[in-house]
């Protein structure tokens, strides 16, 4: 099952691991570690069996699985989480 991701304006687009191993790379995670990342993401999205499920829901689960994983990577990844949000 490929659920679909409901972003903040509404819109849905179709869950990409690619998109979330790029976002936790960029966050700091070596390769093999955004591979783990995004595979334990997608287990629990399938146990789950979200059919859509919010981008801020799939967020706050990549926050929880970083923290696990890489301190560093959460703190840079929660940071700028935070910056993004703040209105201008």
């Amino acid at each position: 099952m490929n659920p679909k991701v409901i972003k903040r304006d509404g819109s849905m687009e179709e869950y990409k691991e690619t998109k979330i191993t790029r976002v936790v790379v960029a966050a700091g995670l070596s390769e093999s570690q955004a591979k783990s990342l995004t595979s334990a993401i997608t287990k629990w999205l399938n146990e789950e069996a979200f059919s859509k499920l919010p981008s801020l829901k799939l967020r706050d689960k990549v926050i929880e699985e970083l923290k696990k994983i890489n301190k560093d990577a959460f703190n840079l990844f929660s940071w700028y989480q935070n910056t993004k949000e703040q209105p201008e």
